[in-house]
């Protein structure tokens, strides 16, 4: 998708919203991402899928930041392509925090089982 047609569908999702009108309210209650499920209803094989993500060099920084790892192989272009890679690493906790259950849909299902 190029930007422009990014920019008109945002637009156009935004005159959709605003054409809803004054009475058009959005009740967090019952709003579902996915049908809700308990853990008994969970079935061995069943797929969670993540949100596809694009990492951008403010999310490695932001990273960075908070996880004080510092080495060159994760900002420093030049580094890294002496050292066989086209690109800066991504920190691998980051990459592993991306993949963890409570980054896919899977809190979506069963986040009402959680609550006592």
């Amino acid at each position: 998708m190029t930007e422009d047609t990014h920019n008109d569908q945002v637009q156009k999702d935004t005159l959709n919203v605003s054409s809803l009108g004054e009475s058009a309210s959005f009740d967090a209650n019952t709003f579902l991402v996915v049908p809700p499920r308990t853990f008994d209803e969970l079935r061995i094989g069943d797929i969670f899928r993540a949100p596809s993500r694009t990492l951008t060099d403010a999310h490695s920084a932001a990273f960075q930041t908070v996880s004080a790892d510092n080495h060159p192989i994760h900002y420093d272009v030049e580094w890294a392509r002496k050292h066989g890679h086209s690109a800066p690493v991504v920190h691998g906790l980051q990459v592993l925090a991306f993949t963890a259950p409570g980054a896919t849909l899977f809190p979506h299902f069963i986040g009402e089982s959680f609550i006592a």
